[in-house]
């Protein structure tokens, strides 16, 4: 605050002379220090030699002037200043308690500053004065209204009140000036164990059910009002308690989130089953089932490494998903399984020692631990399942998936195929390519990168993930092939007819069958290669591989059918000469001529017009391009396209376009694997 003030500025003011000249003639007389303004010929004197009613005005004229921006910061170097009292920190104040603090702060740093021109007291007296009179800048007013912290209309300060907040900031600091908020009483009731003990049952009874019983029981039972007021101070996790399971109540408490950071590609595998959510056409029985679908995840990629499809989780199908993730990618180190009996069993311990790897089971009840595994059954196959009318999960119309069920059996009892149940073979095609687009699609698990196409920061695809530990120098540990191979497919029984077997409506043969004519084998198949099956003896024995249509052959040579053809021709146009020269009584000889063009007169405009009229006509009929709905007719299509092109045959533009783009398809990608899948075996085999 200043301390100098010229006889322009003192004219006028309380114990002051009404003029400039008075002023000057006053401090004359009574010999008042003062000095020359700097820059200026002005006299200015001390604020120490006015009189004491002039020392008021100039105070509360400041103080009116006065009107900062924002709320001065407390860094006063003189007064303690600690951020805590009593262990409290103000980091532990709510919104409203740290405003009242910051308001009752500047009321004191006001009285500080006035400090300096006059002694505390009679700076306090100023401020509350002008306080009371309404004269304080709107500042002040709006800071003095908030550090009062009352509802009631006079909000202004006191003497005693300023003294106190004085005392306490310089003994403990700004948390001394935070009011003391009254916390919620949390303590139950006593009347609450009895009304809780109708209200936390398994069968979720309401509020409502579970007072009209309380009160019943309960004299003298308080409002339900009460008793609602009650349960919203309760903490979920014991409000719930009786209400829900262990396992359900786990989805209330809080929880420890594992990273994978330092995961490398097949440290650890996850595998679970599923029970697929639609209803599928069974290929060995012809009836309507739901398959089961176990898979594993790779925890550190989240890449699907392997899956197996078959009628419950069993140990077969723990086998079959470890036979292709092996056979996929390589060798897992840690297998990490629930406690269901298709995981924990004596048989899949003996393979996972034979394979080399270790396995770990989670906790009973605790499928929270398993969220790597859990969470892509729904992004997956409960998304596919959606796609069919056949779906019957939780969120399915009642309605519709009656109507579904019955036209379904109907048909089904006639000999038809149901329109409504989507037949294996479109399920499993429809499973690999749901499979490998999760593979390839952003997961915000996995760290993010740098779009190359639109430059923009995305995470990683489960399959760029891999590539990028290849990449950095790690290398999968491949298992011994004969210990792959020998593990265990999913099997059924079947009987052999002169060395064939019959399954899934195809005839294997294999010449070693021959000795087995009429017996019962077991033949163990694989969803993914129809190419062949693997033929068993009852005792497990491995007979050999039967190959589809293994015996089949032409009906006869392609070559005695040309010569049955000219043969036949021959003899009828012998016939014919034979019968006109018995008609003519004549030899005759007979000519086969080549049909001509016709020909005709015409002028060069309506040649024109005839060519014209021809092309526009060829336009309209020319067929047009149209893709197949299924992937093998797909795929198909895409390699008699390829092949026109390898012979130097120009595509039209709506066949080239598609050529070009189509082995982008994860369906192409799939099909192709598959094939290269078959010839890898045979040239193994």
């Amino acid at each position: 605050m200043r301390k100098w003030f010229t006889a322009q500025e003192l004219a006028g003011l309380p114990g002051m002379p009404g003029t400039v000249q008075g002023v000057r003639l006053a401090a004359a007389r009574e010999s008042w220090e003062g000095q020359r303004r700097l820059g200026s010929k002005a006299i200015e004197y001390s604020f120490a030699v006015l009189p004491a009613e002039t020392q008021a005005a100039l105070v509360a004229r400041m103080v009116q002037a006065e009107q900062p921006a924002e709320a001065p910061k407390p860094t006063a170097p003189h007064t303690l200043t600690s951020p805590q009292r009593d262990g409290i920190s103000t980091s532990r104040l709510s919104d409203d308690q740290r405003d009242v603090m910051s308001a009752r702060v500047s009321i004191i740093r006001e009285v500080e500053r006035m400090s300096q021109m006059v002694s505390q007291q009679r700076a306090i007296l100023a401020l509350v004065g002008l306080a009371r009179d309404g004269q304080l800048s709107p500042y002040l007013a709006e800071r003095v209204e908030r550090a009062n912290d009352r509802k009631t209309p006079d909000r202004t300060l006191s003497e005693r009140t300023i003294k106190r907040w004085l005392a306490d900031f310089r003994k403990h600091g700004e948390i001394a000036l935070a009011p003391i908020r009254r916390k919620p009483d949390m303590t139950l009731p006593v009347w609450a164990p009895v009304f809780l003990k109708h209200y936390q049952r398994p069968q979720k009874p309401s509020a409502e059910a579970a007072y009209a019983a309380f009160q019943a029981e309960y004299p003298g039972a308080p409002s339900i009002h009460a008793v609602r007021r009650m349960l919203a101070k309760m903490p979920p996790q014991a409000r719930e308690q009786g209400r829900i399971g262990a396992r359900e109540i786990k989805s209330l408490k809080a929880f420890h989130r594992r990273t994978a950071d330092m995961l490398w590609p097949n440290d650890v595998w996850i595998a679970d089953g599923h029970t697929f959510d639609a209803e599928v056409m069974n290929p060995l029985t012809g009836q309507i089932f739901r398959p089961e679908v176990t898979m594993v995840i790779d925890w550190g990629t989240r890449r699907i490494v392997g899956f197996s499809v078959n009628l419950a989780e069993s140990t077969i199908a723990t086998l079959d998903t470890l036979r292709d993730g092996v056979s996929r990618v390589g060798m897992y180190k840690v297998l990490y399984v629930d406690n269901g009996s298709g995981f924990d069993n004596a048989v899949v311990y003996e393979v996972n020692d034979r394979l080399g790897g270790t396995i770990t089971h989670s906790l009973p009840y605790n499928s929270q631990g398993r969220g790597v595994i859990e969470r892509p059954h729904k992004t997956i196959l409960v998304r596919l399942s959606k796609t069919y009318d056949s779906y019957i999960g939780k969120d399915m119309d009642k309605e519709a998936a009656t109507r579904v069920h019955r036209l379904s059996r109907q048909q089904l009892s006639m000999g038809l195929q149901p329109k409504q149940i989507p037949t294996f073979d479109t399920f499993f095609a429809d499973l690999q390519n749901a499979l490998d687009a999760y593979n390839h699609r952003p997961h915000r698990a996995l760290p993010k990168i740098r779009d190359i196409e639109t430059g923009k920061l995305r995470n990683q695809s489960p399959m760029e993930s891999w590539k990028s530990a290849l990449a950095d120098g790690w290398e999968p540990l491949k298992a011994e092939a004969h210990v792959v191979e020998a593990l265990v497919r999913p099997q059924v029984v079947r009987t052999t007819n002169r060395a064939e077997v019959r399954i899934f409506g195809g005839i294997y043969f294999l010449q070693a069958l021959e000795g087995y004519h009429g017996q019962e084998v077991r033949v163990a198949y694989d969803f993914r290669d129809a190419s062949r099956v693997w033929v068993h003896t009852l005792d497990g024995e491995l007979i050999g591989e039967a190959v589809l249509g293994g015996n089949a052959s032409p009906a006869m040579p392609q070559s005695l059918m040309d010569k049955a053809t000219e043969k036949r021709e021959k003899g009828q146009l012998a016939r014919l000469v034979k019968k006109a020269k018995t008609v003519t009584g004549q030899d005759v000889e007979l000519h086969v001529v080549p049909k001509a063009a016709l020909s005709a007169e015409l002028t060069e405009q309506q040649l024109e017009d005839a060519r014209e009229y021809a092309a526009l006509t060829l336009e309209r009929q020319a067929p047009t391009f149209t893709v197949p709905d299924n992937d093998m007719t797909r795929y198909d299509l895409w390699q008699e396209l390829e092949a026109r092109r390898q012979r130097g045959e120009a595509l039209c533009e709506a066949e080239a376009n598609w050529h070009a783009i189509y082995p982008n398809n994860p369906g192409f990608k799939a099909i192709q694997r598959m094939y290269d899948h078959f010839a890898a075996a045979e040239a193994t085999a």
